[in-house]
């Protein structure tokens, strides 16, 4: 756990921590991690937005950009992504070019490999191994160009970037869903959880959709949505899906929702979009909707629809319609 691993090393190497040092956090995931640091001068880099929004909340300084500020020190809680987590490393040495880098993780989020790999490159401080994880820290210059991440150019060409979802290639349940509807959107929309961009793109080739709400809480899959989803008809909204209120009640909702958080299981994720889909949708508006067979949607659906249907999927994934909202 985080908070351990930092309190103890706070107590032990005391001299690591300055009230007078400007710190920049990679990837906190909580308002505890921050402040278990007890910095005057913290600022929390977060680009997941129910995060930030819980950080900002709390009263914690955040930014979702790099600037040209530098600190003293970085500390960085590393993804599940190793590209990711490469990447945040890099972005520290930039914006400590003179200071100390802290490195923390799970065991289960493949710290051991981050600091095995990290050796490689330079001069490590110290290691400490506790309550299933490490912490681990070094010093700045140090060159670490090779860890930066660099956008990836895919099938149909679309561009990704490492952590977010389906970076390596268009999700199979997105593809197949688009290949049930087909052309049959019309009128005013909005993609849920919209990740880079795939949904919107294959939507928005029709001329029947008059626009689309593009719903994404990661600031970094929704930029490469703006990249790979170039049509007028198009309004991004970085926010947490769970909370968007649309501005008018909608003819569809397309989505393929996430039943991951922060990268741990939760399946009742997908049970809360179709809650919200329901919020958002005219008495007559329809929900097309993707998933993988095992998770259990269709209960959720009964509460908050009077109708719904399966289309031919395939053994992984199932496509549902669900039709005229019941609103609470």
């Amino acid at each position: 756990m985080f908070q351990e691993r930092i309190e103890f090393i706070q107590r032990k190497f005391g001299r690591l921590f300055s009230q007078d040092n400007e710190v920049i956090f990679f990837n906190p995931e909580t308002p505890p991690h921050c402040l278990s640091l007890s910095s005057e001068k913290l600022v929390a880099y977060q680009t997941f937005f129910p995060v930030f929004d819980q950080l900002r909340a709390a009263g914690i300084k955040c930014v979702h950009s790099m600037s040209q500020q530098k600190y003293n020190t970085a500390i960085i809680s590393i993804p599940k992504s190793k590209k990711l987590a490469r990447h945040f490393i890099y972005l520290a040495t930039k914006a400590v070019p003179e200071g100390l880098i802290i490195i923390d993780g799970d065991k289960n989020n493949g710290i051991e490999s981050i600091i095995r790999d990290l050796k490689k490159e330079t001069k490590l401080t110290n290691v400490v191994s506790k309550a299933h994880g490490k912490i681990a820290w070094f010093e700045t210059p140090a060159n670490l160009g090779k860890y930066k991440d660099v956008p990836l150019q895919i099938e149909g060409g679309f561009e990704t970037q490492a952590g977010i979802f389906s970076s390596d290639g268009i999700d199979p349940a997105s593809k197949l869903l688009m290949q049930v509807i087909s052309k049959s959107l019309k009128g005013l929309g909005a993609d849920l959880g919209g990740g880079w961009g795939y949904l919107s793109a294959k939507a928005l080739e029709t001329t029947c959709i008059s626009e689309l709400y593009f719903i994404e809480a990661d600031l970094i899959a929704l930029n490469k949505a703006k990249r790979n989803v170039c049509d007028e008809r198009i309004k991004f909204y970085w926010c947490d899906a769970l909370k968007w209120e649309a501005p008018v009640l909608l003819d569809f909702i397309i989505m393929n929702p996430p039943f991951h958080f922060l990268g741990q299981p939760m399946p009742s994720l997908g049970e809360d979009f179709i809650k919200v889909a329901s919020r958002n949708l005219k008495k007559s508006g329809m929900l097309w909707m993707v998933a993988n067979r095992h998770l259990p949607y269709e209960e959720a659906i009964q509460a908050h629809f009077s109708s719904f249907s399966e289309f031919p999927g395939s053994k992984r994934f199932k496509v549902i319609r669900a039709e005229n909202p019941i609103k609470s």
